[in-house]
């Protein structure tokens, strides 16, 4: 083997590992959600769609500035208002399993909840979203 063909080789192999390299650095575990990426009314959901989470877990949504809602229901279950903590200063709604609540614990399966939001100056233009999480345990 001569020595240009040796250095073409050397050339292709580092091209290689350069590649798989940036394909490592390139992979995100932590996947975005498009559909809340480009909703302007969401911020986060609590948990996020897909995570794995306890059955005494917090369970909500932080919505933009300028946005209201309140949680519809939580693995079928329809979550009553006087249940939820509705935090108007920071824009958000939980629902936590406790004792004597309509869900004393969430169930160890897929769950599934859902929300009604509205922008505050149209009160009567509301939205539904939902999203899905794994409960363990």
């Amino acid at each position: 083997m001569n020595r240009r063909s040796a250095l073409w080789i050397s050339l292709l192999l580092a091209l290689g590992v350069g590649a798989i390299v940036a394909a490592i650095i390139a992979t995100n575990d932590n996947v975005d959600d498009v559909s809340v990426d480009s909703n302007p009314a969401i911020v986060e959901l609590i948990p996020p769609r897909g995570d794995t989470i306890l059955p005494q877990s917090n369970v909500g949504i932080i919505l933009a500035s300028g946005w209201l809602g309140e949680l519809t229901y939580i693995d079928n279950v329809q979550i009553p208002l006087d249940e939820q903590r509705i935090e108007r200063a920071l824009n958000s709604v939980i629902f936590r399993p406790d004792e004597g609540l309509v869900l004393e614990r969430l169930p160890a399966q897929e769950v599934c909840a859902q929300i009604r939001y509205w922008e505050v100056r149209s009160p009567d233009r509301d939205q539904f979203f939902s999203w899905c999480f794994r409960v363990d345990g």
